[in-house]
């Protein structure tokens, strides 16, 4: 008699066991499902904003033809002052 109780308690841990299994795979699918979800969203949160950043450096580009063409003295001075200002940052002075 010990032996079917025996054999009955181990077929119910067995089951058990199974059904846990089960919710295990169901609670790794749902995992996966969820890191593909926001896989996707991050995916169209990156591309709106390299969209976006496309449409303001070439907005930039523009302004700077613009004022390049209404003002190019203006723009070669600038141009030398940023030259003349990089070059002393660069080039260290020598000492008498």
């Amino acid at each position: 008699m010990a032996t079917q109780a025996t054999k009955k308690a181990n077929s119910s841990e067995s089951a058990e066991v199974a059904e846990a299994i089960d919710q295990i795979k169901q609670a790794s699918t749902s995992v996966y499902e969820a890191f593909g979800s926001l896989s996707e969203a991050g995916k169209a949160t990156a591309r709106e904003a390299l969209d976006e950043g496309k449409t303001k450096a070439t907005d930039y580009g523009l302004r700077a033809e613009n004022v390049l063409r209404e003002r190019p003295v203006v723009a070669v001075g600038v141009a030398f002052a940023a030259g003349w200002l990089v070059s002393r940052l660069l080039v260290p002075r020598r000492e008498s």
